[in-house]
């Protein structure tokens, strides 16, 4: 077998599983399987990884991967997932946290190992070995809850546990879209990612999640690594699973002193405590009068998710719709609109400002972010015709004097849609943001929509993310997570007439915390997570009145 040495670089799935074999032989020596191939530990450490990422054992493959399923009870059950990376230390702090937390959900944690290979020469940027490279290991604490394998959570979430993504992987996410097929996944990894993924008519979206991780920041002084140790998280992926089956998922992100925020509580120094206000609610693009009427009463209904949760901040993405006199509209749009006496433009104003006076509470502050759906009141008014169009004829001469008016005063921030919506009676404490104000809220930015990327681009998670300022976004109706930029998904109904085919649209919403630290949140059949009892049933909007 000597002749292995002589083979080129490129290394073959042949080679791969002969290293593998041969290190099984060898009671896992990486030493005794390099003598006994005749070759260097290096060169079997190559094939190895190889082997990881190729999948091989040693009794070499088959079929893929079939996932353990774990029992199913009457009775809410919910788990922590999360990462450990080989030959590094756990983080004391956020280990005691998350256990504490776990104790008080009477949750599961699930750790997968992470294998990265180097010397503590490369991680000191050292470039010459001074001592032979250490053996693999990991940290102790979290041998008790390893699990490196497939495993279905419930019907349409795996845990991969089993999988080995490097941990200097810019998009870790990346080649998985159908890994699982229609099934949501949750992958081990240091990053913190979502990615949303369009599914067939009929279904809903399929999440891939990846986890943070339990380990300090370990890397080699390179680009690559010190780009991992840059969005390296300290975190968990916590997941609930109703008593149905109905599962829930949201992100555990600590601080780098190992502070936990989860919905109301903080964990820190080890102890739960309850009661703590959430910063900043990010909902779902809204669309006025197509909200879902399940997610209005879920969230903002009486008791509601708003009213639990007590956000000091409610930041709403795309509040009007304008269906009526849509730029997109068809010509059978206009006839289907006359016919459904919704062709008025300044009805559907009041009706959305009557929607978003619902929404408001005394405690929080609402602003509104300048959206492209907003703007299609500006690009009416500019373009549209009022004399073929008699019947929003007044209302539309209305807004052009008053913009006119803003004009001739040189006011530049005059603001048509606030215009238009305080004419129908808004909650005058509802601020209306400009596409140039900078609102910064717990160290992230909520005043941009997403519409609008770098440079005149399309505006998308990834070329914000870009930008390097946390950012809060909406406007794609899909849920994502990519570096330090969250996306929020789609608050009305997620068939909108002009999405056909298959869709990544999910009724998502955005949890900014104190700490600056943020997860998202996704609705189910009128639940936003599971509940250890009934919930309160025939909840009611209250009106701003009585708030």
């Amino acid at each position: 077998m000597s002749d292995l040495s002589h083979r080129p670089a490129e290394i073959t799935p042949a080679e791969a599983r002969l290293v593998v074999q041969a290190l099984a032989q060898n009671g896992g020596n990486v030493s005794a399987t390099a003598r006994a191939l005749g070759v260097t530990r290096s060169k079997v450490k190559r094939r190895l990884r190889k082997a990881d990422a190729w999948g091989i054992s040693a009794h070499g493959e088959i079929q893929a991967t079939a996932a353990r399923r774990l029992e199913t009870g009457g009775k809410v059950r919910r788990y922590l997932l999360t990462s450990a990376q080989s030959n590094t230390g756990i983080h004391a702090g956020f280990w005691g946290n998350l256990r504490a937390l776990a104790d008080h959900y009477g949750a599961e944690i699930m750790v997968a190992r992470i294998r990265y290979n180097h010397s503590e020469a490369q991680v000191a940027q050292e470039k010459v070995n001074r001592a032979a490279e250490t053996e693999l290991w990991y940290a102790p604490e979290v041998e008790p809850y390893l699990a490196d394998e497939r495993v279905e959570i419930c019907p349409g979430l795996i845990w991969a546990g089993d999988m080995n993504i490097l941990p200097t992987a810019v998009t870790p996410l990346s080649g998985l879209d159908s890994f699982t097929g229609t099934a949501s996944c949750v992958f081990p990894h240091p990053q913190i990612a979502l990615k949303s993924i369009a599914t067939a008519p009929g279904t809903e979206a399929k999440f891939n999640y990846t986890t943070g991780a339990v380990t300090l920041k370990n890397y080699i002084k390179r680009k690559a690594g010190l780009k991992a140790e840059f969005h390296h998280a300290f975190g968990a992926l916590l997941v609930e699973v109703t008593a149905q089956g109905i599962w829930f998922v949201r992100q555990i992100n600590a601080t780098d002193a190992g502070e936990i925020y989860d919905l109301n509580l903080r964990v820190d120094g080890g102890k739960v405590t309850s009661g703590h206000r959430l910063e900043v609610f990010t909902p779902g693009d809204i669309h006025g009068v197509k909200l879902d009427p399940e997610v209005a009463e879920t969230v903002w209904g009486d008791g509601g998710m708003v009213d639990t949760l007590r956000p000091r901040h409610q930041v709403l993405n795309d509040v009007l719709n304008f269906g009526p006199r849509s730029h997109h509209n068809t010509f059978f749009d206009l006839v289907a609109a006359l016919y459904n006496k919704a062709d008025s433009v300044e009805d559907e104003i009041h009706d959305t400002a009557t929607i978003l006076n619902r929404m408001t509470r005394p405690w929080s502050k609402t602003y509104v972010v300048k959206s492209n759906h907003d703007e299609h009141l500006d690009r009416w008014v500019e373009t549209a015709d009022f004399r073929r169009d008699p019947f929003n004829a007044g209302f539309f001469l209305s807004a052009a004097a008053a913009k006119v008016e803003a004009i001739k005063r040189k006011d530049d921030g005059f603001d048509l849609a606030a215009w238009a919506f305080e004419r129908a009676g808004l909650d005058p404490g509802i601020r209306f943001l400009s596409r140039h104000v900078h609102l910064e809220i717990a160290g992230v930015r909520h005043d941009q929509h997403g519409d609008l990327g770098p440079n005149g681009a399309r505006g998308t998670a990834a070329n914000i993310a870009r930008t390097g300022a946390k950012a809060n976004i909406g406007h794609s109706h899909s849920a994502a997570i990519c570096h330090g930029c969250y996306q929020a998904g789609l608050f009305a109904t997620l068939d909108m007439g002009y999405n056909r085919g298959p869709s990544s649209w999910s009724h998502s919403a955005i949890l900014t915390y104190r700490n600056g630290k943020r997860a998202i949140v996704t609705l189910r059949a009128g639940l936003w997570h599971a509940w250890s009892k009934n919930q309160t049933t025939g909840r009611k909007w209250k009106s701003s009145s009585q708030n």
